[in-house]
């Protein structure tokens, strides 16, 4: 990967703050208490909630400030995308306090789809997505799970309008990356956005060089964080219901001990794409994120994590599975889903219990 496309007013903005360091670093503050104490601020709330975010959040900006290779634009970025993940944390947590019937539901034998990055989850994602019985969460959902202590007095329409501007933006500073991955308001798409809010998402070591944090991460009990992240179902299952819930994230794969822990009755479906193709993909991908918000990408360090990462990935999902019930998993080859996609998503809906729809 040689061009670090931005266009020209980021290149403008951040040769004007290089010359202005280090006033310009101390104007935009990666220091937790700094973002917690706008979080609190903007919402007039206080109450994290399980102390595991807060760790996650210290342990992200550590590997960002050391070896992140932000940019100014870049520290800018992700200082606010941070403050409106710990904004959504403290109103989820305030909403739940304030409405208990939302904890109360059930989330019936969800379908979850997973694999390495770039296998075709999205593909499969959104053909499981457009079945009748199917609620699979849109996109606009996902960035603004609860906008107000009372998610339901938020009109969707604001929100969604709110979405396609910020996807505006984002496809002006990373063509290329919408190019690979399009993120429409309001079709399906992956938990990412929900897991930030849990304080374990992949944002900071996929659109940064802070690769530490993704090895700390596998060391972290994620129940918790998968607790929370069904708290955030049930919020959407409260505003909007559904009688199947299909999702779908790739790093689900890192971690299926907590995922079949905390959703006892799901299903997972797991794509394999044979290494050669996936790796290379995933590497283009997280250096296409990159490229706005990066003074430098190192293309040999890039494919050595991806590499090693993944491996690490398909090591500790085949342990997993070995505890698993064979039923509760589907594998589907790439190949095969993309050849023939009718039969694959027939095999996959006789298997999960969904029945046909012409």
């Amino acid at each position: 990967y040689k061009d670090l496309f931005r266009p020209w007013p980021v290149r403008s903005l951040n040769a004007i703050a290089r010359s202005l360091r280090p006033i310009s670093d101390k104007s935009v503050s990666l220091k937790a208490r700094d973002l917690l104490a706008k979080a609190c601020r903007k919402t007039g709330l206080a109450d994290w909630g399980h102390p595991s975010a807060l760790q996650a959040l210290e342990a992200s900006l550590d590997s960002v400030q050391r070896e992140g290779q932000l940019s100014y634009f870049g520290r800018f970025a992700l200082r606010q995308f941070l403050i409106a993940k710990l904004c959504n944390r403290l109103r989820i947590i305030e909403a739940l306090r304030r409405f208990p019937q939302i904890t109360r539901q059930e989330i019936h034998r969800p379908v979850f789809i997973t694999g390495w990055y770039r296998c075709g989850t999205t593909y499969l994602h959104n053909l499981l997505a457009a079945h009748p019985h199917s609620r699979a969460p849109l996109y606009w959902e996902l960035t603004h799970p609860c906008p107000a202590v009372d998610p339901g007095s938020v009109e969707p329409r604001k929100l969604i309008h709110k979405t396609k501007l910020a996807n505006h933006i984002h496809r002006y500073l990373a063509p290329g990356f919408n190019q690979a991955h399009s993120m429409p308001a309001e079709k399906p798409e992956e938990c990412l956005q929900l897991f930030e809010n849990t304080g374990m998402g992949t944002t900071a070591f996929f659109i940064t060089e802070a690769k530490s944090v993704a090895w700390w991460l596998l060391d972290q009990n994620f129940s918790p964080a998968y607790r929370f992240y069904k708290d955030q179902i049930k919020i959407l299952n409260w505003l909007r219901p559904g009688r199947r819930w299909v999702l779908k994230w790739p790093f689900h794969l890192w971690h299926l001990d907590a995922l079949l822990d905390v959703f006892p009755d799901a299903t997972v479906i797991q794509i394999h794409r044979h290494p050669q193709e996936a790796i290379a993909s995933v590497c283009n991908l997280a250096a296409l994120a990159r490229a706005p918000f990066c003074d430098r990408i190192d293309n040999h360090t890039l494919g050595q994590f991806w590499l090693e990462y993944n491996d690490e990935g398909l090591k500790r999902s085949l342990a997993s599975r070995t505890k698993a019930a064979s039923d509760r998993i589907i594998d589907v080859g790439y190949t095969d889903l993309v050849a023939n996609p009718a039969a694959e998503i027939q095999r996959i809906l006789d298997r999960v219990g969904i029945e046909r729809d012409e």
